[in-house]
């Protein structure tokens, strides 16, 4: 045989021994498959990240919207348009993470998430008395920008959910960039009792609840920084309590624009929603179990005869419902003469018609938490200050998007929406939304500070109750 073809003999032979070897430890079969499994993969990413699975918004505003600009010639609805790129145009969509593709994923997600890292903001806390004996935290960021009184740079307050805080990432995913980036400042309003706050008095603070916000922006305006422009922001809960309050005060209120996120709106149809579904149910659990956890953290206080409070009913059915909580300690607290009625005499839908600031409504229809059918859509129509923002996806406070470490999307257009109307916004005493800003309101609160004191990066692992999942 020649040199030539024992060399080709040779060589196939170590080159069909090379394939068996191959063969043995990649078998054919398996290397087929994981090429079909990644092109079915890629094919599956492309699909949820084609331009149609992006969810774009859907945006309810009245044609006849009111002149807000100093040049009196923009409408509300001119300002979004021109200002607000997330509300409105190519980049108003939401592409839900692919692996939290459902309400349910997205609100599990903000309650368990860790957050610790993301958007981190020093607070300087101080307690303040208010008239009756209670006492409320007031969380304030950045650190020591609130001392000249006569700083006009704008703040935004801040109302968290059920239970929760100035720790919350909800929280921090907003008044992070707003004081970092653009140089605002932010108040964290937290309710009675919550976010390590002590409770001092018997009464305790509900969806309806706005004697307290009412005393804080008069603090505000008249003691601490009675030249800044106020805009405020509620999340949840506290979202019910921000429009039920701007519906109160109408054109008397001294905030210039708000944001209601996720906003249960009609707490009636909100508590039969929760009561419709088993899901729905477990939900009303958990956020029981979260309200009585902060009793527990404050039961001194509900333990004297006095309390019209049944402590131990409250605490005999671990398995208590949010209704079934709201009957023993909300309704008796608030004086309420049932369930049903704190309910229908609580929701802020009552009054959003009677609003005279810029209001961003943002709410999804799948949130698990909140019935879309409350979302007030058709009010728009009534009151042409109100804009509504409603989403496919977003799940109760999520909105996340990106692949391996989501992020909420809907800090984009809350902070446009505050900067154009802080801009926008005329400042005279001749429009309904302004106030004078040069002097104090005449009706200073009865408020004595009692503690000042940095807190540092607090975040939701640091607190006792948690999570976003409270956050009715």
């Amino acid at each position: 045989m020649m040199p030539k073809e024992l060399k080709q003999v040779w060589d196939g032979y170590y080159s069909q021994r090379a394939w068996r070897e191959l063969d043995y430890y990649y078998p054919t079969e398996t290397v087929i498959c994981q090429l079909i499994l990644a092109l079915v993969l890629l094919l599956l990413t492309r699909y949820l990240l084609r331009p149609s699975a992006r969810n774009r918004f859907e945006l309810y505003t009245d044609y006849h919207s009111p002149i807000i600009d100093q040049t009196n010639q923009h409408s509300l609805r001119s300002i979004i348009h021109k200002h607000c790129p997330s509300l409105v145009g190519p980049r108003a969509y939401f592409s839900p993470t692919p692996w939290l593709f459902s309400g349910h994923l997205q609100t599990i997600y903000s309650a368990f998430g860790n957050f610790t890292k993301i958007d981190q903001v020093e607070y300087e806390r101080r307690i303040i008395r208010v008239p009756d004996g209670g006492q409320i935290a007031l969380d304030f960021t950045p650190p020591n920008r609130f001392s000249n009184q006569n700083d006009p740079t704008p703040t935004l307050v801040v109302l968290h959910g059920l239970t929760g805080g100035s720790h919350e990432s909800y929280v921090r995913s907003v008044v992070a960039p707003l004081t970092q980036k653009f140089g605002w400042r932010a108040v964290v309003a937290n309710f009675r009792g919550c976010a390590g706050a002590q409770l001092t008095s018997q009464k305790l603070y509900n969806a309806g609840a706005t004697e307290d916000i009412r005393l804080i922006i008069q603090y505000l305006t008249t003691i601490l920084c009675p030249l800044t422009p106020l805009h405020a922001i509620g999340f949840s809960l506290g979202a019910n309590v921000l429009a039920k309050y701007l519906g109160e005060e109408a054109d008397r209120t001294l905030i210039r624009s708000a944001v209601v996120v996720g906003n249960p709106w009609d707490l009636y149809s909100g508590h039969c929603f929760l009561e419709s579904n088993f899901l729905g149910r477990i939900y009303s659990r958990a956020l029981a179990s979260n309200l009585r956890a902060l009793m527990t953290r404050h039961l001194k206080v509900f333990k004297a005869r006095s309390s019209p409070i049944d402590v131990h009913a409250l605490f005999s059915n671990p398995c208590q419902s949010l209704y079934e909580f709201d009957s023993i300690v909300t309704r008796a607290l608030g004086r309420f003469g049932s369930t049903e009625a704190y309910y229908k005499s609580q929701s802020s839908t009552l009054v959003v018609e009677s609003v005279r600031v810029p209001l961003l409504s943002i709410n999804a229809l799948d949130d698990p938490i909140v019935t879309p059918d409350a979302v007030p859509v058709e009010s728009v129509l009534e009151n042409p200050y109100l804009v509504v923002l409603v989403t496919k996806h977003g799940g109760h406070l999520g909105w996340f998007e990106g692949l391996w470490r989501p992020k909420r999307m809907i800090d984009r257009p809350i902070i446009e929406w505050l900067r154009a109307m802080n801009q926008a916004i005329q400042i005279n005493s001749s429009s309904p939304l302004d106030h004078t800003l040069s002097e104090p309101s005449p009706q200073t609160p009865d408020i004595q500070v009692l503690s000042v004191r940095k807190l540092g990066h607090p975040n939701a692992s640091s607190e006792e109750v948690s999570g976003t999942i409270q956050g009715l």
